[in-house]
Parts: C-alpha cells; structure tokens; sequence
C-alpha cells in the first residue's frame, strides 16, 4: 500500500523576484509546495489553479494592490491562510489588514524562523489534502 504524503501548498505574491526566489527555497527546503505570483492578479490566476493553503502576501504591487487581493480572497477562498508583508509599516495599513481577514502582518525583512513557526501553527491544524 502506497502512503501519501501530504505537502502543504503555498502561494507567495510578491513583486521583489529575489525575494519569491529566496522564500521558494525556504519553503521547499521545509517540505512545501511553492508557487509564486508577481503581481494581484496573476496571484488570483493562481489561486484557482495552485489551490494553495496558505499565502504569503505583499502588500505594495503593481496592478492590485495586495490588500485589494487579500479582500478578493477573503470571500471567494475564506480557507485560505494569509500573511501579509510589507517593508512600508503603518499602524493604518497593520489594521486595515487584519480587519480585512489576514491572520498576519509581517515586517520585511521576514524572521524566517519564525515566518515557518507561523507558517506551521496556522496550516497544520487545518490542512486538507
């Protein structure tokens, strides 16, 4: 009998490509499958196709706006586990966010350690193959 195996699916949407490169790898290393977005709209792209559990967003981009994703998300994917990052903090933008439906609000540069640590309380519990 063949066991499956169970690879947690994460989205990251980010404009920075050094930075989708490095946390692919990251996320790869951890046993995750990886898909990477430039953009809000090749990330709603990618949503349907990836069905990811979890999304690692920026929140400045072009095209859409990763707050206008995020609320996009919230009603057509609520499953869906998103981390919003940003470089540009605001106490305006951090609760605009979490009001929206994030369940986090990282600080770039992201503590990668603990980005795994978040990572793995949110997802785990509630995965599904």
């Amino acid at each position: 009998m063949t066991e499956t195996v169970f690879l947690p699916k994460i989205l990251v949407v980010d404009d920075e490509v050094k930075m989708c490169f490095t946390l692919t790898k990251l996320f790869e290393l951890s046993n995750y499958s990886v898909a990477v977005a430039h953009n809000g709209l090749e990330a709603l792209d990618k949503i349907d196709s990836f069905q990811p559990h979890c999304m690692l967003l920026d929140i400045r981009m072009p095209k859409m706006s990763g707050v206008e994703v995020l609320k996009k998300v919230r009603q057509e994917h609520p499953e869906i586990v998103v981390l919003m990052t940003t470089a540009v903090v605001t106490e305006e933008s951090r609760k605009e966010c979490l009001d929206a439906g994030a369940v986090e609000y990282l600080i770039k540069p992201i503590d990668f350690k603990e980005l795994l640590k978040i990572i793995q309380n949110h997802i785990h519990p509630t995965a599904k193959s």
